[in-house]
């Protein structure tokens, strides 16, 4: 029974459905009222329009038939997938892994219309590196001849997006079986030694990150350049020597202090000074993802690397003091889990060390040290003035650039920056383009100043509105 309403409308509506009881199946009853008359029909052969006959799916289709006809028997198969992205890299290195096995490739195809059609293999354009692309086979079969008999490599695309590289031989036969099994485990092993991630420096969603090969030094105090280069360079430049001293293979630092003061551009400095080493950078997007045990998975596969966890006090759950801290818990089993990350170094960011737990700030093994990078003090303001000044085609005399590094006092190099943005705005205001002037640059450090004292007032508040005593009294006399 199908009952529509509308009863103030006095078009055609469609109030019950009824199969005949005593008529055949195909045959269906509907029943029209419009106002006081109505009007019934039948509808002929509605079963078979809403149930066409399914046709029967042949087992033996073409892709089979070709497949046990090359394996000499029916095909059993064994595969490993990856997400979408790793998947297509990993799948970049078979053509070399076949070659380096000596395999001959019978054929390439690809099957479609459920087996029934053969066509010829798809590939994709995969960028490997900055600039550097290669196609890459995203659906087909390899046909090939082993010494342990003929097996297929098949690359499939799964209902989710994941990428799978099969392999297919002859069931029944155990020594063809552990053969093809060897082969998988023997392309997984070639694939992550050959891997384009390998030296390269990339972020969690495998987006590249390119190098200049210009190595720009923040401006930071000696002290903090000195535990740089101790707990964080030193380490970086000798992981391949680790295995030579008793120091754990491991190891992990915490850069704090407040925003704009060089963390970020300490690690930029890291990523160009060391080119060979591979780089994962781990942003607060990506540990709410939840992807952090793939990443020191994929990380000890490529060690040595180096693994950027960049404002983790931003990603939230990283404390106890958080109701729910799943992604702590991540954190803690990747940093110092059953999994050793040998020849793995972290270096984690935050503006706010309190905010950490107690488990990753106050825990060697997991992060060794903490390195605050606080704001510049006057011997470092004066050479970022400098060269900022050089940039923007001033020449001050020391007088005035000695005046400047006491005027900018308690500027994160951020800020400093933006002096010179606001002074090229001021210059465009007195209608002055690509030409600064000394007093541009001091009108905008006083803009920059009351700026930032207004980032720290209250937001001023609505007085309330005059009671109602006030209001019957001689206002509208």
């Amino acid at each position: 029974m199908i009952r529509w309403s509308n009863e103030n409308n006095g078009s055609e509506k469609m109030v019950k459905l009824d199969k005949k009881k005593n008529s055949k199946k195909d045959e269906v009853t509907i029943h029209f009222e419009n106002g006081e008359k109505g009007t019934t029909g039948t509808i002929h052969g509605l079963s078979k329009a809403f149930n066409p006959p399914k046709k029967a799916r042949d087992p033996t289709t073409a892709e089979i038939r070709c497949m046990e006809g090359h394996v000499g028997g029916k095909a059993a198969s064994i595969s490993k997938y990856w997400n979408a992205k790793l998947g297509v890299l990993m799948i970049s290195t078979l053509p070399n892994f076949i070659e380096s096995k000596k395999i001959e490739v019978a054929s390439e195809v690809r099957w479609t219309r459920w087996g029934d059609h053969e066509e010829a293999p798809t590939y994709s354009l995969v960028e490997l590196s900055e600039g550097e692309t290669v196609q890459v086979m995203s659906e087909g079969q390899i046909y090939v001849n082993t010494e342990q008999g003929p097996m297929v490599f098949s690359v499939e695309l799964d209902g989710d997006g994941d990428v799978r590289l099969r392999v297919s031989y002859r069931s029944g036969c155990k020594d063809t079986s552990k053969s093809a099994k060897g082969f998988l485990d023997d392309f997984i092993e070639y694939a992550w030694d050959n891997s384009p991630l390998r030296g390269k420096a990339w972020q969690a969603d495998f987006s590249w990150i390119s190098r200049t090969g210009i190595v720009e030094e923040p401006y930071l105090t000696d002290q903090v350049k000195q535990k740089l280069d101790l707990h964080a360079n030193t380490f970086i430049r000798n992981l391949d020597r680790l295995a030579e001293t008793s120091l754990k293979t491991s190891r992990g630092i915490i850069l704090s202090g407040p925003p704009g003061c060089g963390k970020t551009m300490a690690i930029k400095a890291m990523i160009e000074s060391y080119p060979d080493r591979t780089f994962i950078v781990m942003t607060s997007e990506h540990l709410q993802r939840r992807c952090v045990k793939t990443i020191y998975d994929i990380a000890r596969r490529l060690a040595p690397s180096v693994v950027v966890l960049e404002d983790i006090d931003s990603a939230g759950g990283l404390s106890r003091k958080v109701a729910s801290h799943p992604i702590l818990g991540e954190v803690l089993q990747a940093l110092n889990g059953v999994s050793e990350n040998k020849g793995v170094f972290t270096v984690a960011t935050t503006n706010f060390v309190e905010d950490l737990d107690d488990a990753l700030r106050d825990r060697p093994g997991r992060f060794d040290v903490i390195i605050t990078i606080g704001l510049p003090d006057s011997d470092a303001r004066y050479p970022m003035l400098e060269k900022l000044c050089e940039i923007n085609g001033i020449k001050p005399s020391e007088k005035e650039l000695a005046r400047l590094v006491s005027l900018t006092k308690d500027f994160s190099g951020a800020w400093l920056a933006e002096v010179f943005s606001t002074a090229t705005l001021v210059a465009m205001q007195n209608n002055r383009i690509g030409v600064l002037l000394w007093s541009d640059i001091l009108s905008a450090v006083d803009d920059i100043q009351d700026r930032r004292r207004i980032a720290y007032q209250k937001t001023p508040v609505l007085p309330p509105p005059p009671s109602n005593e006030t209001m019957s009294g001689d206002l509208y006399r």
